[in-house]
């Protein structure tokens, strides 16, 4: 393409991408141009999208003909983990911080469960209040963490291995489930326990990250601030382990029965944390070399820091 010539492009998308259009001038002459419009997504539409399917994309512009091509657009609860540049798995574009998109700690219905292990920490004298690393005590932050544990063992939630994602040779995704469909269905993979987890957490200030180890994920977070604060690992699919009472039902339980169940719901979460420390120590390597695609350790405060905001779920406060 000569130097001085004139570009314009033009993308769309049926149904999901709004016509993205692109204009400019060729600095110099060249070949080959790359050109990349900023994409209009229509994110309500977007959002709309719960099941894997076909679309359309076109692409014209000025001195070229129009291009259709048939690209695959995944369900919003897909989120992508890598992608691989050759069979071998060695060169790869590690994009799992996205996961970091279905951490909510803007969730509405977030208000409400912390309230719940409020009621259940003040009831059982475990805690006063949520004040994150203010207390500046590593305990203090440990009993909040167990709170917010006790309360969703309390919804009931139970771990499943159920998983829809589509298989694709080059790009690895995994279905993770929005909080409020994890506490509507009381069940949760270890991937939607990790961030249900992490998204009531992190709304009460504990940095929290996600642990992909092959074929698993489980929550890590920090004990305090600063050089001495440790890196706890908590295996979140044992919090089907204990059949607790429901919250409504605790007022009517005599005393003995009330602290049978916490001091059941305390070992589960000892041995939750001691997993999740074992894994931690198994794979650190593989964290700090980063040559693995399947062994990040996603850090949702970078990912914030990178821009990647919560997905809105759509659903009313309750």
């Amino acid at each position: 393409m000569p130097k001085g010539a004139k570009i314009a492009v033009e993308m769309s998308g049926d149904g999901f991408l709004k016509p993205s259009k692109w204009k400019g001038t060729m600095k110099k002459a060249d070949d080959i141009v790359h050109i990349f419009p900023k994409a209009v997504w229509d994110y309500a539409a977007l959002h709309q999208v719960l099941e894997q399917r076909p679309a359309n994309v076109t692409i014209d512009g000025e001195e070229m003909p129009e291009v259709n091509e048939t690209v695959v657009l995944r369900s919003i609860n897909d989120c992508p983990f890598y992608i691989l540049f050759d069979e071998a798995g060695e060169e790869f574009d590690d994009i799992s911080f996205m996961f970091a998109a279905f951490v909510n700690e803007n969730h509405p219905w977030i208000d409400g469960l912390l309230k719940e292990a409020l009621e259940i920490g003040r009831d059982a004298e475990i805690i006063e209040s949520f004040d994150g690393y203010q207390s500046g005590d590593s305990e203090t932050v440990i009993a909040q963490v167990f709170a917010v544990w006790n309360a969703l063992q309390r919804c009931g939630i139970q771990y499943s291995s159920i998983t829809t994602t589509t298989p694709s040779k080059y790009a690895s995704c995994q279905t993770v489930r929005f909080l409020d469909e994890s506490i509507q269905n009381t069940q949760a993979k270890c991937v939607d326990g990790s961030v249900l987890m992490a998204s009531i957490l992190r709304k009460i200030g504990i940095d929290v990250y996600l642990v992909m180890v092959p074929g698993h994920c489980f929550l890590a977070y920090m004990d305090g601030e600063g050089d001495d604060a440790g890196l706890i690992g908590l295996e979140s699919t044992m919090l089907g382990q204990d059949n607790l009472k429901p919250l409504k039902d605790l007022p009517k339980l005599p005393a003995k029965l009330k602290q049978k169940e916490l001091n059941a719901s305390f070992k589960t979460f000892e041995a939750a944390i001691d997993a999740g420390l074992e894994s931690l120590e198994e794979h650190m390597e593989a964290f700090d070399a980063g040559d693995d695609p399947n062994v990040p350790l996603i850090s949702i405060e970078d990912a914030r820091d990178l821009g990647i905001m919560p997905l809105a779920s759509g659903k009313k406060k309750e």
